[in-house]
């Protein structure tokens, strides 16, 4: 049974080394194309890979495959919530490699794009998977060269080559910052694995030291995270990189930030004895307030996309917050940290959804600026409709996933008596819905510009990512009672431990 957890791990990276040499085969035969599906389908198996692996892990709890023994030695880890990331990767991975098939067809060196996509895939499955910091931070590497490199693709412009230097450059300082505090921490601990780390630092007592590590972890996840004032790369990077590789960068990979803050502090340091969450709350109404200000100063719809996505994040750490702090109760806590969880997915979809729709008028027009985009959705009704139903989940229309998780965040926080959090969480949910509607105004509703005569729907393998991912909104609106069990078994999982 331990082999099924190689399977998500297996599949994308062995996926990534086998289409570079596919790709030479089929060129040689004149069918070139098919490494496209080929990519698909491997997509596909990922998916399938980690789905059939929630039976053991909601019946084991943890399943967990050593390569070399403990404390030292480098280790897998799976539980609820491990699972449940893995699942949000795998989801959006696969519905993006679909989309790239007609999105990315013009573009060269595409054998490389796939195999980048898929590494990327792998990557972040290996960063959830990982049961120790040593296999964390590898994985955390190998997963940020692949978004490099696609977030700089399109290398023949200037743009997607500075957007993917700067991210390069703070993604490093990160990196770098995050190394140091793991040494610090295998300085006091003597292990890396997390169970031994769990147990080492259960009765320790408050000093300054532990804070400067927790400061330093913020830091180097932080900044993968988009969290304010270290989220400066993302708004440039967004708008450079193909409208796929966006929809992986604001859905996915941020999320792997949310992750390591998440499992690491829970994990190392007790919230009895050390009281951090405030300053996470305080880092949440930040980065949601700076970046709902500057979403309603954007004219181009990725940027604009771009900044929303920071906004959602402090969402997400509003709500994760709420388990970090000390004396809110255990129903709190569970309801807060499952709300943020949920957020994640149900972010996932909403954002991953929007910037695919951006994709489809940028393939079909050439532009970002939105008074140039204006009217565009009468001209494509499928995808416009995709993107209405995007833009009312993610403002928090009842009926529809947004709002359950953002009902959730906002319940934790008053559960918690964090009344101030629910309502600056709240301000900021309501003051968010201004820029979407200009969305919707623009796109939909307003008269198509005369250049846009000759503009017609997007290819099928474009639309069908669109319409499975307006299902799933639907579907976690209306019946959300599995989303949110799963949400709070993995919630379980990191504040149980």
């Amino acid at each position: 049974m331990m082999q099924e957890i190689l399977y998500p791990l297996l599949i994308p990276f062995l996926g990534a080394i086998a289409i570079p040499l596919l790709s030479i085969i089929l060129r040689k035969m004149g069918i070139e194309r098919a490494r496209d599906y080929i990519a698909a389908v491997i997509a596909l198996g990922n998916i399938v890979s980690v789905v059939n692996l929630y039976q053991t892990v909601s019946t084991q709890g943890t399943i967990t495959f050593y390569l070399f023994e403990p404390p030292t030695g480098a280790c897998l880890r799976v539980d609820m919530l491990s699972w449940f990331m893995s699942l949000v990767f795998s989801n959006l991975g696969f519905l993006v490699t679909i989309y790239s098939i007609a999105y990315m067809e013009k573009d060269t060196g595409l054998d490389k794009y796939y195999a980048l996509l898929l590494a990327l895939i792998g990557g972040m499955n290996l960063v959830v998977y990982a049961g120790d910091l040593f296999t964390l931070f590898v994985a955390w590497e190998l997963m940020s060269l692949s978004s490099y490199t696609l977030v700089s693709f399109r290398k023949e412009t200037w743009e997607p080559v500075e957007a993917g230097f700067k991210y390069l450059i703070m993604s490093a300082f990160g990196s770098a910052t995050l190394l140091y505090a793991i040494s610090l921490l295998y300085g006091l601990t003597g292990t890396l694995n997390f169970e031994a780390l769990h147990q080492a630092l259960l009765s320790t007592e408050a000093n300054p030291s532990l804070y400067i590590i927790i400061g330093m972890l913020v830091i180097g996840f932080g900044v993968k995270a988009s969290i304010v004032p270290l989220h400066t790369w993302l708004p440039d990077a967004h708008p450079a990189a193909p409208s796929s590789i966006s929809a992986m960068l604001s859905g996915v990979v941020i999320k792997t930030g949310v992750y390591g803050i998440l499992r690491i502090l829970l994990l190392a340091f007790p919230v009895t004895v050390l009281d951090y969450g405030t300053i996470i709350a305080v880092f949440a109404v930040l980065t949601m307030t700076v970046g709902n200000i500057m979403a309603l100063l954007q004219e181009d719809i990725k940027r604009l996309l771009a900044y929303s996505s920071i906004v959602n994040i402090g969402y997400i750490f509003a709500g994760l917050s709420v388990g970090m702090m000390n004396g809110v109760g255990e129903t709190a806590a569970t309801i807060g940290v499952a709300g943020g969880l949920l957020h994640i997915l149900n972010h996932s979809i909403m954002k991953g959804m929007l910037f695919l729709c951006a994709g489809a008028f940028i393939h079909e027009l050439g532009t970002r600026n939105l008074d140039e985009l204006r009217g565009i959705g009468r001209k494509m009704p499928v995808t416009a409709f995709c993107f209405f139903m995007g833009c009312l989940a993610i403002a928090g229309v009842p009926g529809l996933n947004g709002f359950v998780s953002k009902f959730m965040i906002i319940w934790g926080a008053v559960k918690g008596k964090q009344l101030a959090l629910a309502a600056l969480t709240l301000i900021n949910s309501a003051f968010s819905v201004a820029y979407y509607l200009r969305l919707i105004h623009i796109i939909i509703f307003a008269e198509p510009r005369k250049e846009m005569e000759h503009i017609r729907e997007a290819p099928l393998s474009i639309l069908i990512p669109l319409v499975i991912l307006t299902i799933q909104i639907l579907f976690i609106g209306i019946w959300w009672e599995p989303a949110v069990e799963i949400a709070e078994k993995a919630a379980e999982a990191v504040l149980k431990m």
